[in-house]
């Protein structure tokens, strides 16, 4: 019996280390198949023939399958199981990445990308779930860890697609095709994993509690959450497709303003990981969520008054928005008592954010070809943080969303 009982603990603690790894380096993974392609869009372009309007589509399908495949993965998880799917995510993005970047044509190039952008976007769900599954008892430092990741994984393709290109000779199919050779290292760890077949101790298998379609619609903190999670991934998309026109709008040389979004963007990292940590410890999340907002107000109050008096300060401002993603990943968590729970709440608040985000460059431009200026986008972008903040402060109550859906069923 004591035998059994050691192996069996063995096998836990084996099946939580290649979690950790599994998340790790799928979480590098998950925005890869975007910000590597802006880049090198051009020459793509000009390769197969591709017209400006496809390119359009191409670049508003990020947050189009975030927001259609992700609200699929609660349901295909009660299916087929968490680091099941997982594992089907990460194939998905290793061969659609792959598929990009030796296709002909540029239907091929959409679909190959549509395919990894599909696979990123259950894969975006479920990581909440796992970390609330395996690690219930350190959810900040777990989420930290992947949001960590994921942040990276903004960062580092952006500024290697190209040099890989030209390292490998293939130009932009071997920088695009490279990031399909790192999302197939994260395969490794969710296989074994998925040999082990086991559980975390004392989880499952007792059945997950499934709550109706429209049960998430009579919580406050889940409509909250997904109105805090959506502002700020429309935030997000509006610095990482403006910031720089904006910034030489105001006489800022093309460069410096490159150098200036690269810096926000890797600002993203060290936040990343602390504050989950911080967060998941303290009474109250309404602090940080402030704080987040505060600087981005700042951030953009100094771009519309004084955009070239100290455009770095601005631009440091503007990182502090880049806590708001790693906070609402964090919240969760927090808010579930259940990881059946945390799966549909990630699927509602993620589907329903990047559907709301998708809107955000697409306002930013028509605002600005009507008005000629970068004004009423940023007087858009403060509003939407105001909102923003009212709606973080809902999220960040001491509710649990399983506990409303009970309480509203009554």
């Amino acid at each position: 019996m004591v035998t059994k009982t050691t192996h069996s603990q063995q096998v836990d603690r084996l099946a939580r280390w290649l979690v950790v790894g599994g998340i790790v380096v799928t979480a590098l993974s998950l925005r890869s198949a975007v910000t590597s392609l802006g880049v090198v869009l051009d020459q793509v372009r000009a390769a197969l023939a591709m017209s400006a309007a496809l390119a359009g589509v191409v670049t508003a399908l990020p947050v189009i399958c975030f927001a259609a495949f992700g609200a699929l993965a609660p349901a295909l998880s009660r299916r087929i199981g968490e680091a099941q799917l997982v594992l089907g995510g990460v194939a998905a993005i290793v061969v659609g990445l792959a598929w990009r970047a030796v296709a002909g044509g540029s239907a091929s190039f959409v679909l190959g990308s549509t395919l990894a952008l599909a696979g990123i976007a259950v894969a975006n769900i479920m990581m909440p779930v796992l970390i609330k599954l395996y690690f219930p008892h350190r959810v900040g430092l777990m989420t930290g860890v992947y949001s960590m990741g994921a942040a990276a994984s903004v960062a580092l393709p952006a500024g290697a697609t190209v040099g890989i290109g030209e390292a490998t000779g293939y130009g932009w199919r071997g920088g695009l095709g490279s990031w399909a050779v790192i999302a197939a290292v994260a395969l490794v760890p969710w296989v074994i994993l998925l040999r082990l077949r086991r559980a975390p101790a004392g989880e499952e298998p007792a059945p997950h509690r499934v709550h109706p379609p429209t049960a998430l619609l009579r919580s406050p903190t889940a409509l909250g959450l997904a109105a805090f999670f959506g502002l700020q991934a429309l935030s997000a998309y509006a610095v990482m497709g403006w910031l720089p026109a904006i910034l030489i709008g105001a006489g800022i040389a093309a460069d410096t303003a490159a150098l200036m979004l690269s810096a926000s963007a890797l600002a993203a990292i060290p936040i990343s990981l602390v504050l989950p940590r911080f967060a998941a410890k303290s009474r109250s999340q309404r602090p940080y969520v402030a704080g987040i907002v505060l600087g981005g107000l700042a951030g953009y109050t100094g771009l519309l008054l004084a955009p070239a008096a100290a455009p770095w300060l601005w631009v440091v401002l503007l990182a502090c928005l880049h806590g708001a993603f790693p906070l609402a990943m964090t919240l969760i968590s927090l808010r579930t008592r259940e990881a059946s729970t945390a799966a549909q709440l990630s699927g509602f608040v993620q589907s329903a954010g990047y559907a709301l985000a998708a809107l955000g460059p697409l306002a930013i431009g028509a605002l600005n070809d009507l008005t000629s200026g970068w004004t009423a986008p940023l007087f858009l972008l403060i509003g939407c943080l105001v909102v923003e903040l009212v709606a973080g402060f809902v999220a960040a109550r001491p509710r649990h969303v399983d506990d409303e859906i009970a309480t509203a069923a009554r």
